[in-house]
C-alpha cells in the first residue's frame, strides 16, 4: 500500500512539474478564425515550473493548416501551442508597453485538436488579453510581380521565389516575419542584394531600381526559427533626372534628388561661385540621412541636425569646389532630396587666423560651425582649450587635409575641452563647435605649445 501511494504522489509531482497541467484547466474552444478574450488572475491553472497561470483553448485544424494567432491587451504574455502534452512552439513574453501585442504562428502536420495556451510572462504578469486567430492561406508558387503579397511557410533555412519584372522603376521588396529575424537576398541581372534589418524592428527591406527582367528572391531566417511570412513587391515610377551616380552637379539654389542603396553613399560636386553662406537639406521619407561636406582642408557632416531625422549643414563658405554626399543611417535605402540655399555672408573671413598663446574670443550660433585655421610651427605637444560662457557647452576638431587630428567635447571633468595632442609642424584647421548642433552662445578659444 505505500508502494502505491508513493507511486501516486510521484505522478501528482511529475504533472504539477510539466508546463501545462491540461486536466486541471478549463479548456474553451477558438475558432481557426475567431477570436476570444480572458484574463490572467492568481485564480487561473498555477504552471509549478515558473510560477506563472495559464489559459488555455482548444482549436480544430485540419492537415496542413497554417493558423496566426496574435495576443493583445495588458497583459505581458507570451503563447504556446500543443498537440496532446507535446509543446510544438511557443513565443516568449515580450516585455514591452501595453498594445504592442505577441503574436506566434504554426502550422497542423496532421488533422486534429490543437490546445493554445495563454499565459503570464512570468509568475508577476496578470491582466486582461485578447487572442485572434487567422488562417494563413498558402503561397501558388506563381512568380511575384509588383502590387503583390504573398503569405508562407518557412521550413528549412531559406525559401527561393522568382520575381518577374516587366516595367523598369524603383522596386521596394518588404519581408516581415512575427516569427523569425528575417533576412532577404535579391540576385539576377548582374545584381546582388541583401538586407537583414532595414524594416521595421528585425525585419527586411529592399530598394532598388529594377529593368524588366526575371529575379530570384531568396527568404531566409537569421537563426534557426521558422514559421510564417510575408513577402510583398511595390514599384513606383523614377522620377526624371535622379542621380544615381556620383559626381552630378548640385545647384547653387535648387534641389536634387538621388537614389541611394542601404549602404551606399551618393555624392555631388557643390561650384560657389562667391562667398555665400550656404545651407545644405538632405531627406527622405525611407531613411535617416547623414550628409557630409567636404573642402580643401576641412569635413563637416551632421545627422539628425534639420528636421527629424533629416541632416542639415549651413557654413560661410569661400569660393571654390566643394563634395556633398549622403547616406543612410538606419540601414534602408531610398530616394533623397538635398536641397541647397545661399545667403550673404558675414563680414570677415571664413576661416580665421589663429596666433598661438593669444585667446580669442567667439561666437557660436545655432547649426553653425567657426573654423580657424592654425600654423604649427614645429613639431611639439600642443594645448588647445575652449572655455564656453554662461554654460555653453563647447567642443572643438582639429583636422589637417580634411581628415580628423584629434577632438574632444569635455575635459577635466568640466563641460570645457582641453584638448592636448602631439602636433607636426603644417597647416590646420580647428572647428569650434557643440556637440548640440543647436547650442549657441560666447566662448574663448587658446592654443598655446605645452
Amino acid at each position: 500500500m505505500k508502494q502505491l501511494t508513493a507511486g501516486l504522489l510521484g505522478l501528482a509531482i511529475a504533472a504539477s512539474l510539466s508546463p501545462l497541467a491540461h486536466a486541471a484547466t478549463p479548456i474553451r474552444p477558438l475558432a481557426s478564425n475567431g477570436d476570444v478574450s480572458g484574463e490572467i488572475t492568481s485564480a487561473a491553472a498555477l504552471n509549478y515550473s515558473d510560477g506563472s497561470r495559464s489559459q488555455v483553448f482548444s482549436l480544430q485544424l485540419a492537415a496542413g493548416q497554417a493558423v496566426s494567432l496574435k495576443l493583445d491587451g495588458p497583459l505581458n504574455g507570451a503563447l504556446s501551442v500543443f498537440q496532446r502534452d507535446t509543446l510544438l512552439n511557443r513565443s516568449s513574453g515580450c516585455g514591452c508597453s501595453e498594445g504592442s501585442g505577441t503574436q506566434l504562428s504554426f502550422r497542423a502536420d496532421k488533422a486534429g485538436q490543437y490546445l493554445v495556451a495563454v499565459s503570464g510572462a512570468d509568475a508577476r504578469a496578470f491582466g486582461p488579453f485578447h487572442l485572434s486567430a487567422e488562417p494563413i492561406d498558402a503561397y501558388d508558387g506563381k512568380p511575384l510581380a509588383a502590387g503583390q503579397r504573398i503569405t508562407d511557410w518557412l521550413l528549412g533555412s531559406s525559401q527561393a521565389y522568382t520575381l518577374q519584372v516587366d516595367q523598369p522603376g524603383l522596386y521596394t521588396i518588404n519581408l516581415e516575419s512575427d516569427a523569425f529575424d528575417t533576412r532577404l537576398e535579391l540576385s539576377g541581372d548582374n545584381l546582388s542584394l541583401e538586407d537583414d534589418d532595414g524594416g521595421n524592428r528585425t525585419n527586411s527591406r529592399l530598394v532598388t531600381p529594377l529593368q524588366p527582367g526575371s529575379y530570384t528572391l531568396t527568404a531566409r531566417s537569421f537563426s534557426e526559427d521558422n514559421g510564417a511570412f510575408y513577402l510583398d513587391v511595390r514599384q513606383t515610377a523614377i522620377p526624371e533626372g535622379m542621380a544615381f551616380e556620383d559626381g552630378s552637379a548640385l545647384p547653387v539654389d535648387g534641389t536634387v534628388s538621388g537614389f541611394i542603396g542601404s549602404d551606399e553613399t551618393r555624392s555631388f560636386v557643390f561650384s560657389l561661385p562667391e562667398r555665400r553662406r550656404v545651407q545644405f537639406d538632405a531627406s527622405g521619407s525611407e531613411l535617416d540621412s547623414y550628409l557630409t561636406l567636404q573642402g580643401p582642408d576641412f569635413t563637416l557632416s551632421d545627422d539628425d541636425g534639420g528636421n527629424g531625422v533629416d541632416a542639415r549643414l549651413t557654413q560661410v563658405l569661400e569660393p571654390g569646389e566643394y563634395n556633398v554626399s549622403v547616406r543612410s543611417m538606419n540601414s534602408s535605402g531610398g530616394i533623397f532630396q538635398l536641397a541647397t540655399s545661399t545667403a550673404p555672408a558675414p563680414d570677415g573671413p571664413a576661416q580665421p587666423a589663429l596666433v598661438l598663446g593669444r585667446e580669442t574670443s567667439g561666437q557660436l550660433v545655432s547649426g553653425l560651425r567657426n573654423l580657424y585655421t592654425l600654423e604649427i610651427p614645429r613639431k611639439g605637444r600642443y594645448v588647445i582649450r575652449m572655455t564656453g560662457i554662461n554654460g555653453l557647452d563647447g567642443m572643438v576638431t582639429l583636422m589637417r587635409g580634411g581628415e580628423e587630428v584629434a577632438s574632444q567635447d569635455d575635459g577635466d571633468g568640466s563641460l570645457d575641452p582641453n584638448l592636448e595632442v602631439e602636433l607636426e609642424p603644417g597647416r590646420y584647421v580647428l572647428m569650434a563647435h557643440s556637440f548640440d548642433a543647436s547650442a549657441s552662445g560666447s566662448y574663448r578659444l587658446l592654443v598655446r605649445r605645452r
